[in-house]
């Protein structure tokens, strides 16, 4: 399976004059810590748009997006832009958070809250095509990560 993961980037991030060096230093964890949840065998591709640009050259799978507020326009945009090329969406993060209905409407998939507690049944409703519009945590606090690492490579 090949996977995508973008978080894109904030408006100013598409300035001349922007300096991405903070976000060379500091990759977007909660993508790396999803990446952790699939086997050695998917291929994944994490691309954070602030350090580099997007490649929309290729047919993904599935394509996981980090949305923010700063970042939320630019987000749907390749959420729209994947869904019609017939890549499966996803989309979590602060933003998709706290106005789901507004991104439900550019995803097939949203998380609500951490996504690394449901992340794991998202991947077993995804590999027998049973997945649910909207996934959130049940719990009333963070109960920790599921994974004990993030991935890199």
């Amino acid at each position: 399976m090949k996977v995508k993961m973008i978080l894109p980037a904030l408006t100013e991030a598409l300035s001349p004059f922007w300096r991405p060096i903070k976000y060379h230093l500091f990759p977007p964890l909660g993508l790396a810590s999803i990446a952790a949840f699939f086997d050695e065998s998917h291929e994944i591709e994490l691309q954070d748009e602030h350090v580099e640009p997007l490649n929309l050259n290729d047919d993904p799978d599935l394509v996981i997006i980090q949305v923010y507020i700063t970042s939320a326009y630019r987000a749907y945009q390749l959420a729209d832009y994947y869904r019609q090329k017939g890549s499966y969406v996803v989309l979590g993060g602060l933003h998709v958070t706290a106005l789901p209905e507004e991104a439900a409407n550019h995803a097939d998939t949203i998380f609500l809250g951490p996504g690394e507690d449901t992340w794991p049944l998202f991947l077993q409703d995804f590999k027998t095509r049973n997945t649910k519009k909207s996934l959130s945590i049940k719990a009333t606090f963070f109960s920790g990560y599921s994974s004990s690492s993030s991935r890199f490579n």
